[in-house]
């Protein structure tokens, strides 16, 4: 245990909110977007989408430049688009920010512009959406190139990333709508239902991440932490039950209620927290496979 806990290598709590707070805005503007293509009448959701995706996402934003150290320097963040997925990060969160900037702007406020322009609209809306689903994977795909870290270097963390995005933008949603005063509108039922199919995919998407690291030699120390480790009331608690069981059962059997959908959103969200803090904080770097033998990977400089 001792040469796995000098192995932790674990981010601040500025990445974690960054990341929750990404997932929600990129989900809630994807969900908006899909909203006002298959339910134009429920214009609200789309509105919501806008109102949450881009300023959530710019505050995850400048909680990243806060954690750089030096924040003068992430223009640097641009300058490899072909190689690195930082850089590729980088023009998608800033042409998200864009995006949402321009609807906000001549749809919420201060102008009504864009509603002159149907066709327009949709086409904004819609690439809103996409970039807004970009915006929750690309952090899995950055972390899936850390191979030091076996925890991140798997393709089902984009996937568990987009799926929790998705579901805790849709509790964003629901609870922006009960404030609003909508708590019977149909979009209400619609997303909660929604919402509960996504909380059983999440689900499976998180036993076969799990037990795939199992499965790897050097990714065991970080499922051994998240199931029975010192991060196992995390898990059990925070992503299982608060986000995963209790907003399942409670959408469910109560997708109608008001009081009993603002609980199951709420759990949902704090579960969204949890799991980013597990996938962060779980992580274990590799040890080296070498026992003491320095192996030369390349030529060794004359």
């Amino acid at each position: 245990m001792e040469g796995e806990t000098r192995g932790h290598f674990v981010f601040g709590w500025k990445i974690i909110a960054y990341l929750f707070l990404a997932g929600i805005g990129g989900g809630a503007s994807a969900v908006g977007a899909a909203f006002q293509l298959i339910q134009p009448d429920a214009e609200m959701v789309s509105r919501a989408g806008v109102i949450l995706g881009a300023p959530l996402v710019l505050i995850g934003c400048l909680l990243l430049l806060f954690d750089l150290g030096r924040p003068s320097v992430a223009f640097r963040a641009f300058s490899r688009p072909n190689k690195a997925w930082i850089s590729r990060g980088t023009f998608i969160l800033t042409t998200f920010m864009v995006i949402g900037a321009i609807q906000f702007g001549l749809w919420i406020w201060p102008f009504q512009r864009l509603t002159d322009y149907p066709s327009f609209h949709i086409f904004i809306n819609v690439l809103y959406g996409v970039f807004g689903v970009f915006t929750v994977i690309y952090t899995g795909f950055l972390f899936d190139t850390t191979r030091s870290i076996p925890f991140w270097s798997t393709p089902i963390l984009p996937l568990l990333f987009l799926v929790s995005g998705i579901s805790t933008g849709v509790f964003a949603l629901i609870l922006m709508l009960l404030i609003a005063g909508y708590a019977n509108h149909q979009a209400i039922g619609i997303l909660s239902r929604f919402d509960a199919f996504l909380i059983l995919f999440e689900g499976m998407v998180l036993f076969f991440y799990l037990h795939g690291m199992h499965e790897v030699t050097a990714g065991r120390a970080s499922v051994r932490r998240v199931v029975r480790g010192d991060l196992s009331a995390a898990f059990w608690i925070g992503v299982v039950l608060l986000g995963l069981v209790i907003p399942f059962v409670f959408e469910l059997f109560w997708g109608s209620e008001a009081f009993q959908i603002a609980l199951a959103s709420l759990c949902g969200l704090v579960g969204g927290v949890y799991v980013r803090y597990v996938v962060v904080s779980g992580a274990v770097k590799a040890p080296l496979n070498a026992e003491g033998v320095l192996i030369y990977l390349t030529p060794r400089p004359e």
